[in-house]
Protein backbone atom coordinates (compact mmCIF):
# COMPACT_ATOMS: atom_id res chain seq x y z
CA UNK A 1 0.00 0.00 0.00
CA UNK A 2 2.73 2.18 0.96
CA UNK A 3 4.22 1.53 -2.67
CA UNK A 4 1.18 2.74 -4.12
CA UNK A 5 1.02 5.58 -2.20
CA UNK A 6 4.06 6.55 -3.19
CA UNK A 7 3.51 5.65 -6.68
CA UNK A 8 0.74 8.31 -6.74
CA UNK A 9 2.89 10.60 -5.17
CA UNK A 10 5.67 10.07 -7.82
CA UNK A 11 3.47 10.30 -10.43
CA UNK A 12 1.65 13.39 -9.16
CA UNK A 13 4.66 15.68 -8.80
CA UNK A 14 5.69 14.12 -12.32
CA UNK A 15 2.38 15.89 -13.60
CA UNK A 16 2.72 19.02 -11.84
CA UNK A 17 6.43 18.98 -13.60
CA UNK A 18 5.04 18.46 -16.93
CA UNK A 19 2.38 21.31 -16.46
CA UNK A 20 4.80 23.80 -15.55
CA UNK A 21 6.97 22.42 -18.21
CA UNK A 22 4.78 23.36 -20.43
CA UNK A 23 3.40 26.62 -18.69
CA UNK A 24 6.67 27.76 -19.15
CA UNK A 25 7.53 26.87 -22.65
CA UNK A 26 3.97 28.81 -23.48
CA UNK A 27 5.36 31.51 -21.56
CA UNK A 28 8.74 31.68 -24.03
CA UNK A 29 6.60 31.23 -27.12
CA UNK A 30 4.77 34.43 -26.29
CA UNK A 31 8.00 36.02 -25.78
CA UNK A 32 9.46 35.19 -28.63
CA UNK A 33 6.48 36.34 -30.12
CA UNK A 34 6.27 39.97 -28.78
CA UNK A 35 10.19 40.37 -29.06
CA UNK A 36 9.43 39.80 -33.24
CA UNK A 37 6.33 41.47 -33.09
CA UNK A 38 8.41 44.69 -31.95
CA UNK A 39 11.16 44.06 -34.28
CA UNK A 40 8.97 44.09 -36.84
CA UNK A 41 7.07 46.97 -35.62
CA UNK A 42 10.48 48.64 -34.84
CA UNK A 43 11.38 48.37 -38.64
CA UNK A 44 8.20 49.58 -39.95
CA UNK A 45 8.77 52.98 -37.87
CA UNK A 46 12.31 53.40 -39.18
CA UNK A 47 11.68 53.24 -42.22
CA UNK A 48 8.89 56.03 -42.20
CA UNK A 49 10.97 58.03 -39.28
CA UNK A 50 13.67 60.47 -39.67
CA UNK A 51 16.87 60.15 -37.65
CA UNK A 52 16.32 61.98 -34.63
CA UNK A 53 12.94 59.79 -34.81
CA UNK A 54 15.03 56.84 -35.41
CA UNK A 55 17.42 57.24 -32.63
CA UNK A 56 14.70 57.54 -30.19
CA UNK A 57 12.80 54.63 -31.53
CA UNK A 58 15.87 52.68 -31.39
CA UNK A 59 17.00 53.00 -27.54
CA UNK A 60 13.04 52.18 -26.40
CA UNK A 61 13.35 49.16 -28.73
CA UNK A 62 16.56 47.85 -27.27
CA UNK A 63 15.27 48.61 -24.06
CA UNK A 64 12.29 46.50 -25.12
CA UNK A 65 14.84 43.84 -26.81
CA UNK A 66 16.83 43.34 -23.62
CA UNK A 67 14.06 42.89 -21.06
CA UNK A 68 12.50 40.31 -23.51
CA UNK A 69 15.68 38.38 -23.88
CA UNK A 70 15.94 39.22 -20.15
CA UNK A 71 12.96 37.34 -19.23
CA UNK A 72 13.60 34.44 -21.93
CA UNK A 73 16.74 33.62 -20.35
CA UNK A 74 15.01 33.28 -16.99
CA UNK A 75 12.34 31.28 -18.19
CA UNK A 76 15.12 28.84 -19.96
CA UNK A 77 16.84 28.37 -16.79
CA UNK A 78 13.26 27.77 -15.31
CA UNK A 79 12.75 25.03 -18.20
CA UNK A 80 16.00 23.62 -17.30
CA UNK A 81 15.77 23.07 -13.98
CA UNK A 82 12.21 21.44 -14.64
CA UNK A 83 12.92 19.30 -16.79
CA UNK A 84 16.26 17.97 -14.16
CA UNK A 85 14.04 17.60 -11.23
CA UNK A 86 11.47 15.56 -14.06
CA UNK A 87 14.57 13.12 -14.76
CA UNK A 88 15.54 12.85 -10.94
CA UNK A 89 11.94 11.83 -9.85
CA UNK A 90 11.38 9.42 -12.69
CA UNK A 91 14.72 7.33 -12.34
CA UNK A 92 14.18 7.49 -8.25
CA UNK A 93 10.81 6.83 -8.88
CA UNK A 94 11.15 4.03 -11.06
CA UNK A 95 13.86 2.18 -9.50
CA UNK A 96 11.57 2.72 -5.81
CA UNK A 97 8.28 1.27 -7.74
CA UNK A 98 9.96 -1.36 -9.18
CA UNK A 99 11.61 -2.35 -5.38
CA UNK A 100 8.06 -2.04 -4.07
CA UNK A 101 6.40 -4.15 -6.84
CA UNK A 102 8.56 -6.64 -6.44
CA UNK A 103 8.33 -6.76 -3.00
CA UNK A 104 4.57 -7.13 -3.18
CA UNK A 105 4.29 -9.62 -5.63
CA UNK A 106 6.77 -11.82 -3.44
CA UNK A 107 4.34 -11.63 -0.26
CA UNK A 108 1.50 -12.39 -2.84
CA UNK A 109 2.79 -15.55 -4.36
CA UNK A 110 3.89 -16.20 -0.55
CA UNK A 111 -0.04 -16.40 0.83
CA UNK A 112 -0.90 -18.08 -2.45
CA UNK A 113 1.75 -20.91 -1.26
CA UNK A 114 0.42 -20.86 1.93
CA UNK A 115 -2.86 -20.94 0.99
CA UNK A 116 -2.56 -24.17 -1.22
CA UNK A 117 -0.81 -25.45 1.45
CA UNK A 118 -3.76 -25.18 3.65
CA UNK A 119 -6.20 -26.34 1.07
CA UNK A 120 -4.25 -29.64 0.35
CA UNK A 121 -4.52 -30.07 3.92
CA UNK A 122 -8.02 -29.60 4.59
CA UNK A 123 -10.49 -31.89 3.66
CA UNK A 124 -11.68 -32.16 0.09
CA UNK A 125 -15.73 -32.04 0.91
CA UNK A 126 -14.92 -28.48 1.40
CA UNK A 127 -13.91 -27.92 -2.25
CA UNK A 128 -16.81 -29.60 -3.32
CA UNK A 129 -19.10 -27.57 -1.17
CA UNK A 130 -17.39 -24.27 -2.82
CA UNK A 131 -18.01 -25.73 -5.95
CA UNK A 132 -21.35 -26.99 -5.90
CA UNK A 133 -22.71 -23.97 -5.02
CA UNK A 134 -25.59 -25.97 -2.81
CA UNK A 135 -28.35 -23.74 -0.54
CA UNK A 136 -27.66 -22.64 2.95
CA UNK A 137 -24.37 -21.66 4.27
CA UNK A 138 -21.65 -21.71 1.48
CA UNK A 139 -18.05 -20.72 2.15
CA UNK A 140 -15.99 -18.28 -0.06
CA UNK A 141 -13.17 -19.95 -1.67
CA UNK A 142 -9.19 -18.76 -0.56
CA UNK A 143 -8.24 -19.13 -4.67
CA UNK A 144 -10.81 -16.85 -5.94
CA UNK A 145 -9.76 -14.35 -3.30
CA UNK A 146 -6.41 -13.67 -3.80
CA UNK A 147 -6.23 -14.95 -7.57
CA UNK A 148 -8.50 -11.58 -7.31
CA UNK A 149 -6.04 -9.84 -4.96
CA UNK A 150 -3.11 -10.09 -7.26
CA UNK A 151 -5.29 -9.24 -10.13
CA UNK A 152 -5.66 -6.41 -8.16
CA UNK A 153 -2.24 -5.12 -7.72
CA UNK A 154 -1.27 -6.19 -11.01
CA UNK A 155 -3.90 -3.40 -12.11
CA UNK A 156 -2.83 -0.63 -9.55
CA UNK A 157 0.51 -1.60 -10.79
CA UNK A 158 -0.10 -1.46 -14.64
CA UNK A 159 -3.01 1.13 -15.10
CA UNK A 160 -3.59 3.29 -11.75
CA UNK A 161 -2.79 6.99 -12.14
CA UNK A 162 -5.18 8.84 -14.36
CA UNK A 163 -8.73 9.26 -14.58
CA UNK A 164 -9.69 6.68 -17.24
CA UNK A 165 -7.35 4.29 -15.37
CA UNK A 166 -9.80 4.91 -11.64
CA UNK A 167 -12.89 4.48 -13.22
CA UNK A 168 -11.06 1.30 -14.54
CA UNK A 169 -10.38 0.35 -11.37
CA UNK A 170 -13.57 1.19 -10.05
CA UNK A 171 -15.44 -1.22 -12.99
CA UNK A 172 -12.63 -3.88 -11.78
CA UNK A 173 -13.74 -3.90 -7.80
CA UNK A 174 -17.34 -3.70 -8.79
CA UNK A 175 -16.65 -7.13 -10.97
CA UNK A 176 -14.81 -8.68 -7.26
CA UNK A 177 -18.90 -9.00 -6.09
CA UNK A 178 -20.11 -12.55 -7.57
CA UNK A 179 -23.17 -11.19 -9.44
CA UNK A 180 -26.57 -11.63 -7.81
CA UNK A 181 -25.43 -12.69 -4.26
CA UNK A 182 -25.39 -9.76 -1.70
CA UNK A 183 -22.86 -10.53 1.34
CA UNK A 184 -22.54 -9.58 4.54
CA UNK A 185 -18.98 -9.07 5.54
CA UNK A 186 -17.70 -9.16 9.13
CA UNK A 187 -18.71 -13.05 9.53
CA UNK A 188 -17.70 -16.26 9.59
CA UNK A 189 -19.92 -17.34 6.19
CA UNK A 190 -21.43 -15.47 3.10
CA UNK A 191 -25.28 -16.19 2.63
CA UNK A 192 -26.34 -16.94 -1.03
CA UNK A 193 -29.44 -17.92 -2.73
CA UNK A 194 -30.56 -21.10 -3.42
CA UNK A 195 -29.26 -21.71 -6.76
CA UNK A 196 -31.53 -23.49 -9.28
CA UNK A 197 -30.00 -26.49 -10.90
CA UNK A 198 -29.92 -26.85 -14.56
CA UNK A 199 -29.53 -30.99 -13.85
CA UNK A 200 -29.72 -33.88 -11.81
CA UNK A 201 -25.90 -34.38 -11.21
CA UNK A 202 -25.76 -31.31 -9.99
CA UNK A 203 -28.71 -31.48 -7.65
CA UNK A 204 -27.30 -34.95 -6.79
CA UNK A 205 -23.54 -33.19 -6.02
CA UNK A 206 -25.33 -30.60 -4.11
CA UNK A 207 -26.84 -33.06 -1.95
CA UNK A 208 -23.94 -35.48 -0.99
CA UNK A 209 -22.15 -31.61 -0.37
CA UNK A 210 -24.31 -30.88 1.88
CA UNK A 211 -24.64 -34.47 3.69
CA UNK A 212 -20.90 -34.11 4.24
CA UNK A 213 -20.82 -30.65 5.18
CA UNK A 214 -23.25 -31.78 8.12
CA UNK A 215 -20.75 -34.12 9.60
CA UNK A 216 -18.45 -33.22 12.52
CA UNK A 217 -15.52 -33.62 10.85
CA UNK A 218 -15.56 -31.97 7.67
CA UNK A 219 -17.58 -29.34 9.41
CA UNK A 220 -14.33 -28.30 11.78
CA UNK A 221 -11.51 -28.52 9.03
CA UNK A 222 -13.64 -26.20 7.06
CA UNK A 223 -14.06 -23.88 9.70
CA UNK A 224 -10.98 -23.54 10.30
CA UNK A 225 -10.28 -22.77 6.72
CA UNK A 226 -13.04 -20.31 6.45
CA UNK A 227 -11.84 -18.31 9.56
CA UNK A 228 -8.43 -18.10 7.96
CA UNK A 229 -9.72 -16.69 4.86
CA UNK A 230 -12.64 -14.59 6.13
CA UNK A 231 -9.55 -12.48 8.07
CA UNK A 232 -7.40 -12.71 5.06
CA UNK A 233 -10.83 -10.80 3.37
CA UNK A 234 -11.00 -8.66 5.70
CA UNK A 235 -7.43 -7.45 5.24
CA UNK A 236 -7.78 -7.32 1.39
CA UNK A 237 -11.19 -5.36 1.83
CA UNK A 238 -9.34 -2.90 4.20
CA UNK A 239 -7.27 -2.53 1.48
CA UNK A 240 -9.60 -2.03 -0.88
CA UNK A 241 -11.13 0.25 1.34
CA UNK A 242 -7.77 2.34 1.46
CA UNK A 243 -7.51 1.98 -1.96
CA UNK A 244 -11.14 3.94 -2.55
CA UNK A 245 -10.12 6.75 -0.09
CA UNK A 246 -7.00 6.80 -2.10
CA UNK A 247 -9.42 7.63 -5.08
CA UNK A 248 -11.05 10.00 -3.72
CA UNK A 249 -7.92 11.78 -2.50
CA UNK A 250 -6.96 10.90 -6.16
CA UNK A 251 -9.63 12.68 -7.62
CA UNK A 252 -10.10 15.66 -5.55
CA UNK A 253 -5.95 16.59 -5.70
CA UNK A 254 -7.19 16.41 -9.66
CA UNK A 255 -10.21 18.67 -8.95
CA UNK A 256 -8.06 21.31 -7.22
CA UNK A 257 -5.22 20.53 -9.85
CA UNK A 258 -8.32 21.54 -12.39
CA UNK A 259 -9.22 24.62 -10.60
CA UNK A 260 -5.78 26.13 -10.22
CA UNK A 261 -5.11 25.26 -13.53
CA UNK A 262 -7.98 26.95 -14.39
CA UNK A 263 -7.10 29.85 -11.75
CA UNK A 264 -3.98 30.19 -13.68
CA UNK A 265 -5.18 30.11 -17.23
CA UNK A 266 -7.85 33.21 -16.13
CA UNK A 267 -4.49 34.73 -14.76
CA UNK A 268 -2.24 34.01 -17.99
CA UNK A 269 -5.19 35.23 -20.26
CA UNK A 270 -6.03 38.60 -17.88
CA UNK A 271 -2.32 39.26 -18.53
CA UNK A 272 -2.52 38.67 -22.01
CA UNK A 273 -5.35 40.95 -22.36
CA UNK A 274 -4.00 43.48 -20.21
CA UNK A 275 -0.34 43.51 -22.02
CA UNK A 276 -2.56 43.24 -25.65
CA UNK A 277 -4.78 46.64 -24.66
CA UNK A 278 -1.42 48.00 -23.41
CA UNK A 279 0.30 47.19 -26.68
CA UNK A 280 -3.08 48.66 -28.61
CA UNK A 281 -2.56 51.73 -25.83
CA UNK A 282 1.58 52.51 -26.86
CA UNK A 283 0.94 51.96 -30.71
CA UNK A 284 -1.70 54.41 -30.61
CA UNK A 285 0.31 56.54 -28.51
CA UNK A 286 2.73 55.91 -31.30
CA UNK A 287 0.64 56.97 -33.92
CA UNK A 288 -0.79 60.04 -32.42
CA UNK A 289 3.08 61.15 -31.90
CA UNK A 290 3.88 60.25 -35.85
CA UNK A 291 0.70 62.11 -36.92
CA UNK A 292 1.77 65.00 -34.69
CA UNK A 293 5.18 65.22 -35.76
CA UNK A 294 3.79 64.72 -38.92
CA UNK A 295 1.47 67.76 -38.87
CA UNK A 296 4.28 70.18 -37.07
CA UNK A 297 6.50 69.15 -39.97
CA UNK A 298 3.54 69.96 -42.76
CA UNK A 299 3.09 73.18 -40.79
CA UNK A 300 6.45 74.29 -39.86
CA UNK A 301 6.83 73.69 -44.30
CA UNK A 302 4.07 76.06 -44.65
CA UNK A 303 5.22 78.66 -42.41
CA UNK A 304 8.92 78.54 -44.67
CA UNK A 305 6.84 79.07 -48.00
CA UNK A 306 5.35 81.20 -46.45
CA UNK A 307 7.73 83.46 -44.80
CA UNK A 308 9.92 83.12 -48.65
CA UNK A 309 7.08 84.03 -50.23
CA UNK A 310 7.50 87.27 -47.94
CA UNK A 311 11.07 87.61 -48.22
CA UNK A 312 10.45 87.89 -51.91
CA UNK A 313 7.60 90.54 -51.67
CA UNK A 314 9.04 92.66 -49.40
CA UNK A 315 12.77 92.29 -51.94
CA UNK A 316 11.05 92.98 -54.91
CA UNK A 317 8.95 95.96 -53.30
CA UNK A 318 12.23 97.24 -51.48
CA UNK A 319 14.29 96.75 -55.48
CA UNK A 320 11.58 99.01 -56.90
CA UNK A 321 11.44 101.70 -54.04
CA UNK A 322 15.00 101.83 -54.66
CA UNK A 323 14.54 101.86 -59.06
CA UNK A 324 12.14 104.61 -58.68
CA UNK A 325 14.59 106.82 -56.25
CA UNK A 326 17.23 106.33 -58.93
CA UNK A 327 15.20 107.11 -62.06
CA UNK A 328 14.31 110.61 -59.58
CA UNK A 329 17.82 111.44 -58.85
CA UNK A 330 18.52 110.95 -62.74
CA UNK A 331 16.09 113.40 -63.68
CA UNK A 332 17.38 115.73 -60.94
CA UNK A 333 20.98 115.67 -62.28
CA UNK A 334 19.76 115.77 -65.75
CA UNK A 335 17.49 118.92 -64.78
CA UNK A 336 20.79 119.95 -63.11
CA UNK A 337 22.92 119.72 -65.71
CA UNK A 338 20.14 121.19 -67.66
CA UNK A 339 19.90 124.44 -65.37
CA UNK A 340 23.52 124.29 -65.48
CA UNK A 341 24.00 125.12 -68.99
CA UNK A 342 21.55 127.20 -69.31
CA UNK A 343 23.07 129.31 -66.69
CA UNK A 344 26.30 129.10 -68.17
CA UNK A 345 25.33 130.34 -71.40
CA UNK A 346 23.35 132.73 -69.75
CA UNK A 347 26.11 134.27 -67.11
CA UNK A 348 28.89 134.23 -69.72
CA UNK A 349 29.90 137.54 -68.14
CA UNK A 350 30.39 136.32 -64.57
CA UNK A 351 33.57 134.21 -65.43
CA UNK A 352 35.54 136.06 -63.60
CA UNK A 353 32.79 136.06 -60.44
CA UNK A 354 32.81 133.09 -60.72
CA UNK A 355 36.41 132.47 -60.68
CA UNK A 356 36.58 134.77 -57.59
CA UNK A 357 33.77 133.16 -56.16
CA UNK A 358 35.79 129.56 -56.64
CA UNK A 359 38.84 131.19 -54.60
CA UNK A 360 37.11 132.45 -52.09
CA UNK A 361 35.80 129.19 -51.33
CA UNK A 362 38.92 127.62 -51.75
CA UNK A 363 40.27 130.12 -48.88
CA UNK A 364 37.18 129.11 -46.98
CA UNK A 365 38.16 125.96 -47.27
CA UNK A 366 41.62 126.10 -46.38
CA UNK A 367 40.56 128.05 -43.33
CA UNK A 368 37.82 125.53 -42.78
CA UNK A 369 40.71 123.26 -42.72
CA UNK A 370 43.25 124.78 -40.83
CA UNK A 371 40.08 125.31 -38.42
CA UNK A 372 39.46 121.66 -38.53
CA UNK A 373 43.03 120.55 -38.16
CA UNK A 374 42.90 123.12 -34.72
CA UNK A 375 39.72 121.01 -33.22
CA UNK A 376 40.97 117.55 -34.18
CA UNK A 377 44.45 118.71 -31.81
CA UNK A 378 42.41 120.14 -29.09
CA UNK A 379 40.37 116.90 -29.34
CA UNK A 380 43.24 114.75 -29.07
CA UNK A 381 44.50 116.27 -26.24
CA UNK A 382 41.30 116.43 -24.36
CA UNK A 383 40.69 112.83 -25.49
CA UNK A 384 42.90 111.24 -22.56
CA UNK A 385 40.82 113.74 -20.50
CA UNK A 386 37.74 112.06 -21.12
CA UNK A 387 38.75 108.23 -20.59
CA UNK A 388 37.35 107.98 -17.41
CA UNK A 389 35.03 109.83 -14.63
CA UNK A 390 37.30 110.94 -12.91
CA UNK A 391 39.06 112.60 -15.65
CA UNK A 392 36.27 113.88 -16.93
CA UNK A 393 35.60 115.02 -13.83
CA UNK A 394 39.63 116.69 -13.45
CA UNK A 395 38.80 118.38 -17.37
CA UNK A 396 35.33 120.02 -15.62
CA UNK A 397 37.26 121.21 -12.73
CA UNK A 398 39.93 122.60 -14.72
CA UNK A 399 38.30 124.19 -17.25
CA UNK A 400 35.58 125.50 -14.34
CA UNK A 401 38.98 127.06 -12.89
CA UNK A 402 40.61 128.29 -16.09
CA UNK A 403 36.81 130.07 -17.17
CA UNK A 404 37.15 131.70 -13.16
CA UNK A 405 40.37 132.56 -13.93
CA UNK A 406 39.00 134.35 -17.03
CA UNK A 407 36.44 136.32 -15.49
CA UNK A 408 38.59 137.58 -12.98
CA UNK A 409 41.78 138.17 -14.29
CA UNK A 410 41.65 141.67 -13.40
CA UNK A 411 40.98 141.15 -9.64
CA UNK A 412 43.96 138.46 -9.90
CA UNK A 413 46.29 141.10 -11.52
CA UNK A 414 45.56 143.30 -9.21
CA UNK A 415 46.30 141.40 -6.30
CA UNK A 416 49.53 139.62 -7.52
CA UNK A 417 50.50 143.52 -7.87
CA UNK A 418 49.35 144.27 -4.15
CA UNK A 419 51.14 141.39 -3.05
CA UNK A 420 54.62 142.00 -4.96
CA UNK A 421 54.93 145.88 -4.84
CA UNK A 422 53.77 147.06 -1.34
CA UNK A 423 53.15 150.60 -0.74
Amino acid sequence: MNGILDFHKVKLSADSLKQKILKVTEQIKIEQTSRDGNVAEYLKLVSSADKQQAGRIKQVFEKKNQKSAHSIAQLQKKLEQYHRKLREIEQNGASRNSKDISKDNLKDLQHSLKDAHAKSRTAPHSTECSKSSMPGVSLTPPVFVFSKSREFANLIRNKFGSADNIAHLKNSLEEFRPEGSPRAYGGSATIVNKPKYGSDDECSSGTSGSADSNGNQSFGASGAGTLDSQGKLTMILEELREIKDTQAQLAEDIEALKVQFKREYGFISQTLQEERYRYERLEDQLHDLTDLHQHETANLKQELASIEEKVAYQAYERSRDIQEALESCQTRISKLELHQQEQQALQTDTVNAKVLLGKCINVILAFMTVILVCVSTIAKFISPMMKSRFHILGTFFAVTLLAIFCKNWDHIVCAIERIIIPR
